[in-house]
């Protein structure tokens, strides 16, 4: 864990008292979503120096279901945005861009016995050049550390935006024709409609489901594949390659360029040799047109 975090955990521990109680209204702009019953932050305060600390409550049900990787890598997302837009000065108007993401938690989270409420998320912010920031973070349920994430992200002027998009920057929205999913039980979801892979006949080879009728991943119209929606899809292929009681104990993910909604994605899955006995890795990468898009490396327990 950085000494960083650690060191703040121990001199500022009088925080989660300060931000245990919600504020009336944590702008859902702030996190780029939609729908209120998406926002799963309720306060945050600064600490100084970089750092930050956000409480969030993670709901019973919701859109969001009993998925913990959805609901970590969502808590992780809106954390840096919200600190991103209230406390850095990144303005709303413009596009925000993760260019990879680091994380891991601890292996008996994923136990529905300890399924928090309540969590607490202490951030440090060191900027990589005017327009991208290096983000460390660690997760606290009831005090005790349960995840932790490094990671980059960046901005760009929406004019500029439009330029790097070119003729993507307008796209058809729900026109696409999705596939028929896979199995739920194949790839540890519960309904049909949470499942964003199709089969193709080939072993450790699906093709991504573009369903934009799924709020859990597409709370608005976009013009591109959301970076969460890929980092479900590798969820979903991992679990299916290594089969249940495999949960992800490390996720690694490098997203290259953008998953355009005008071609089909496949997603592939191999074993990678593990630099720990105790885990097997699965490295799955994404293709769209010949180019690989994105590519997430997890590290599942045995």
């Amino acid at each position: 864990m950085p000494k960083t975090l650690l060191s703040d955990r121990q001199r500022h521990s009088h925080v989660v008292h300060e931000i245990a109680a919600p504020t009336q209204r944590l702008p859902k702009e702030f996190v780029h979503l939609h729908r209120t019953d998406a926002v799963l932050l309720t306060n945050w305060c600064t600490l100084g120096s970089g750092r930050y600390a956000v409480s969030a409550r993670w709901p019973a049900g919701g859109i969001f279901g009993d998925s913990v990787q959805l609901l970590l890598a969502q808590t992780i997302r809106q954390s840096c945005l919200l600190i991103g837009h209230a406390e850095l000065s990144v303005p709303l108007s413009h596009q925000t861009l993760m260019e990879w993401m680091d994380f891991q938690v601890s292996s008996d989270f994923y136990d529905p016995k300890n399924k928090p409420g309540n969590l607490f998320v202490l951030l440090t912010f060191r900027p990589n050049n005017p327009r991208s920031l290096r983000v460390e973070l660690s997760i606290l349920s009831e005090g005790r550390l349960v995840a932790e994430s490094l990671l980059d992200f960046s901005w760009i002027a929406p004019g500029a935006y439009r330029r790097l998009r070119g003729v993507h920057a307008e796209v058809p929205w729900g026109e696409a024709v999705v596939p028929p999913p896979v199995a739920a039980h194949t790839v540890g979801r519960t309904h049909e409609r949470e499942v964003v892979l199709a089969p193709t006949g080939v072993a450790g080879r699906w093709e991504l489901r573009m369903d934009v009728s799924n709020p859990a991943l597409y709370d608005h119209r976009v013009d591109h594949v959301p970076g969460l929606a890929l980092i479900e899809a590798a969820y979903q292929a991992a679990h299916a390659f290594t089969g249940p009681g495999h949960a992800p104990v490390r996720v690694m993910s490098t997203f290259d360029s953008y998953v355009e909604f005008d071609a089909p994605c496949l997603i592939d899955t191999v074993l990678v040799p593990a630099t720990d006995e105790s885990t097997v890795r699965v490295e799955v990468t994404g293709t769209q047109n010949g180019e690989r898009t994105f590519s997430v490396t997890m590290d599942c327990r045995r």
